[in-house]
Parts: C-alpha cells; structure tokens; sequence
C-alpha cells in the first residue's frame, strides 16, 4: 500500500520534531519520530483494523500512537495521512473539510 502525506500532515510532523527537540532534545526527538514512523509502517500493514471514525468523515480511520493521533483515508491501495493532532486538541477544529475523505 502507497503512504501520502497532506500537506497538513507534513507539517504536523515538522511541528512534533520541533517541539521534541527543543523541549526534550535530539535523542528524544530521534526516537519518538522514529516510533511514529514505524506505527505509520503498521498502519500500512493493516489499515482496516483502525478505528473508523465516522463521527469525522465517511472513510475516516484513526490510530493512536503515544500522546498524538493519526488521521487518515484509504482510497484503493493509497493510504492518506490526512492530519497527526495531539490528543488533546479539538479535532473537529484541525480537520479542515477539504483533507477529509468523503
């Protein structure tokens, strides 16, 4: 299955490593990208068996990996990564309707 980052995405990503690094350093940084980067190679794996959420979007799944969620869709054999929010946040708020599948 084919990964594709959104644009949101890849900014969310550059956001974590920035706040990783300047809050708990680059050994930190280095092993939690890593470990979010391996749960993306998982979700590739087997993408059906996250949750969907159609309180989101129809098509929307997510899965969780320590503190922040990754939103995505499946739309043959791509997986997109829509958004990857900290747990905390409102999502209804970071999910703008153009990233959602639908």
């Amino acid at each position: 299955m084919n990964l594709i980052l959104s644009p949101s995405a890849i900014r969310d990503l550059q956001d974590i490593s920035d706040y990783t690094l300047r809050t708990w350093g680059a050994e930190q940084e280095d092993q939690y990208l890593k470990g979010l980067w391996a749960k993306l190679a998982d979700i590739q794996f087997s993408p059906e068996s996250c949750r969907l959420r159609k309180d989101l979007a129809k098509g929307c799944r997510s899965a969780r990996y320590e503190k922040h969620i990754i939103f995505f869709s499946i739309k043959g054999q791509t997986l997109q990564v829509i958004r990857i929010l900290h747990g905390a946040m409102d999502f209804n708020n970071h999910l703008p309707d153009e990233d959602l599948p639908g």
